[in-house]
């Protein structure tokens, strides 16, 4: 309950919502009004947060989410029976843990990947220890984390709903690697239609496993927030990808994304999408049909950004 006061209702409620807002400051602002009618205003204002506008999704299609939670990351992914999460988002100096005004208590995971260690990625599992429950997690070898962990590792593969993921990165057993370097690189694919996500690599590690990704990449999750250690122009030009989201935050002291970076991809014809400046961002992976990104904070240029 101490959540309630951060709870923001998802897209698809915040027109209902405000209608019945609007009919309870009626029923109970205007003089005569029946007693009846006050009480279902206020019977149906406490029932919607509750109900849920989406439809169950089907076998074979996936929705990812890449959640606005400042200066870090948090990717949802969820199919008919399957809900992971890369990364957890930052925890910052006060401890405040934007993870925390995402859901309501008690939610599954049935996977936690956490690309590493840096507090930006893993800030939020204080919050999931706390309030959620996570099946199984999944970090690179080396990090230091409070969750007991299984080793992401290039070439494990795994399906679930008629989706395929896979790591790419980074190599299995130990390494010297820097933790931005041996960040789990995960690729997801719905027939032809493919996210990659690759944590905080350099453009170093890009070029170790850039043959081994499958194109076209529909979706790339641009590397460390759009910073020029990542997003190489060799990367960029290899998988040009239709869609680069860049999970930042509004006006970061880093100025992330960078502009060399930027360039790159509008040289490519990439849409670019910056979760600073758009908010939350939602697709769609599934065969057959067009990839179409939807802004939960729509902008006055969202039509030309492609």
């Amino acid at each position: 309950m101490q959540l309630w006061p951060l709870w923001e209702p998802d897209q698809a409620l915040i027109y209902p919502l405000s209608g019945v807002l609007l009919w309870l400051a009626l029923c109970w602002g205007l003089p005569s009004v029946p007693l009846w009618l006050r009480g279902g205003a206020v019977l149906l204002t406490v029932l919607l947060p509750w109900w849920s506008p989406q439809e169950p999704i089907p076998k074979g299609k996936l929705r990812v989410t890449v959640h606005d939670v400042g200066q870090g990351q948090l990717i949802e992914l969820h199919s008919q029976q399957y809900r992971l999460l890369y990364d957890t988002g930052p925890r910052f100096q006060a401890g405040f843990m934007p993870l925390q005004t995402l859901w309501s208590p008690n939610q599954h995971f049935d996977q936690v990947i956490v690309s590493h260690a840096d507090i930006d990625h893993a800030g939020g599992i204080g919050a999931l220890l706390a309030d959620h429950s996570v099946a199984h997690w999944q970090a690179p070898v080396g990090e230091s984390l409070p969750v007991t962990t299984t080793a992401c590792g290039r070439g494990q593969a795994w399906q679930r709903d008629g989706i395929t993921y896979r790591f790419l990165w980074p190599p299995a057993g130990s390494n010297t690697y820097s933790a931005n370097d041996r960040s789990c690189v995960l690729e997801v694919s719905v027939g032809e239609k493919r996210l990659l996500i690759t944590g905080d690599v350099s453009r170093d590690i890009e070029r170790r496993f850039l043959l081994d990704v499958d194109l076209p990449v529909s979706v790339l999750v641009a590397g460390h927030h759009g910073s020029r250690t990542s997003s190489g122009v060799q990367f960029v030009q290899h998988i040009a990808p239709d869609h680069a989201i860049f999970s930042a935050g509004r006006n970061n002291p880093f100025q992330h994304p960078v502009d060399d970076v930027v360039r790159r991809f509008r040289k490519q014809g990439s849409c670019l999408w910056n979760t600073g400046h758009d908010g939350a961002l939602r697709f769609w992976l599934q065969k057959d049909y067009p990839v179409i990104i939807t802004p939960m904070r729509p902008q006055p240029d969202s039509a030309k950004r492609c």
